[in-house]
């Protein structure tokens, strides 16, 4: 028992510089793969980048420049695979996927035939989506993640249920973003879903606050005058934006009338739609 006790103290400060050097590994390579994976990002810029300008741009997807986006793409692989646990690499990757998968879209439709090294339009599509269902794995809140993967669906027909889904997932993950809201909206009217996007519309006017002005001495007198300043902050806010499309679905005046906020100011920029339209009762 003594020999015993006494190997398991010899071995002590061995096991502890083990560990030691091991974490200190650890830590050490955690950096280096941020690193390298940032590097490997950072480079798509490079290979996409339009030599003929004095800016950095992004050459346009076309035959000619297909194997230098395909070298992207297996630089956005990279950085995703190193650094799996960060979204921003899968939404990246995802995003060259659906480039290509467009521009793979038009080529079949012309009948043209499939470049060397490219895939089908579907088999780009279905990589993009699981990209962003990566993204999303790690960050479920990523609003943008949700609202591209519904783009994606639609893009590539799938059934509008799975497009909807991510729509109705992006709004909740961030309900008060008008941005978000609004890009539902345009993308559910450009698929032919006036039903939904009449829908967010309301949503949308609900939750915007651009047309209001701030709290001053002068603000009653602003919104009596409307002067061209507030005329073209009014057309400028999401609620206008919101009443067009609550226009352009129902032609119904009661219908847009419905979506507006119960405030004085939100009655001025409801006015002023009508006016600018020439919408009469």
């Amino acid at each position: 028992m003594l020999l015993k006790s006494f190997e398991l103290r010899g071995r002590k400060p061995v096991v502890f510089a083990v560990l030691a050097v091991s974490l200190t590994l650890a830590l050490l390579y955690r950096p280096a793969r941020a690193f390298i994976a940032d590097y490997k990002h950072g480079s798509i810029q490079t290979i996409l980048d339009n030599k003929e300008t004095e800016v950095v741009d992004t050459i346009p997807l076309n035959t000619k420049s297909l194997p230098l986006y395909l070298e992207a793409l297996e630089a956005a692989k990279s950085a995703a695979s190193i650094e799996p646990m960060r979204p921003k690499y899968h939404k990246a990757l995802s995003n060259y996927y659906a480039k290509l998968g467009n521009r793979a879209k038009i080529e079949e439709f012309l009948g043209m035939p499939k470049p060397q090294g490219m895939l089908l339009s579907k088999d780009y599509f279905e990589l993009a989506i699981e990209e962003l269902r990566l993204a999303i794995g790690v960050a479920p809140v990523d609003y943008e993640a949700h609202l591209t993967m519904g783009v994606i669906f639609d893009s590539m027909k799938a059934s509008p249920e799975l497009s909807e889904e991510a729509y109705e997932r992006a709004a909740k993950v961030f309900p008060v973003n008008v941005l978000v809201r609004y890009a539902i909206v345009r993308q559910y009217l450009s698929t032919d879903r006036p039903g939904r996007a009449l829908e967010h519309a309301r949503a949308l006017a609900a939750a915007d606050d651009t047309y209001k002005l701030p709290d001053t001495i002068y603000k009653k007198e602003i919104m009596e005058i409307r002067p061209g300043h507030y005329q073209t902050k009014i057309t400028k806010s999401y609620l206008y934006k919101a009443l067009d499309v609550a226009w352009r679905v129902s032609k119904d005046r009661q219908v847009v009338k419905g979506i507006v906020p119960n405030n004085d100011e939100a009655k001025v920029v409801l006015e002023t739609f009508f006016d600018l339209n020439h919408i009469e009762e």
